[in-house]
């Protein structure tokens, strides 16, 4: 005799192969943007020195040469802390149980 099927059970099948394919996606846009913020992590310290020696050789202005070496090394600082906070991964906070209070100190 053949068993019944549930449709409860259908139903969760269908939300594990959605979660999963949400989770699967959501990997793929993380290594996307990874490979972003290395790029701009190379970028930003090549144009900072190729605008300090325009500014050197072309217009010969120490003062622009110090400013441009000045922003660009703020702007690179910035990006790089904000890569470094945006490589950590979240929790998994979708289940109850994954939330731990500690012990109870009566």
């Amino acid at each position: 005799m053949a068993k019944k099927k549930n449709p409860k059970s259908d139903e969760r099948k269908a939300r594990r192969q959605a979660e999963k394919e949400a989770q699967e996606e959501a990997e793929r846009l993380f290594e996307e943007m990874t490979l972003k913020r290395k790029r701009a992590l190379i970028i930003i310290p090549i144009v900072t020195l190729a605008a300090g020696l325009i500014a050197w050789f072309v217009l010969e202005d120490k003062r622009l040469v110090g400013m441009s070496i000045l922003i660009g090394g703020l702007v690179f600082l910035l990006f790089a802390l904000g890569a470094l906070g945006a490589s950590v991964k979240p929790r998994d906070r979708g289940r109850s149980g994954a939330i731990d209070f500690g012990g109870r100190k009566d």
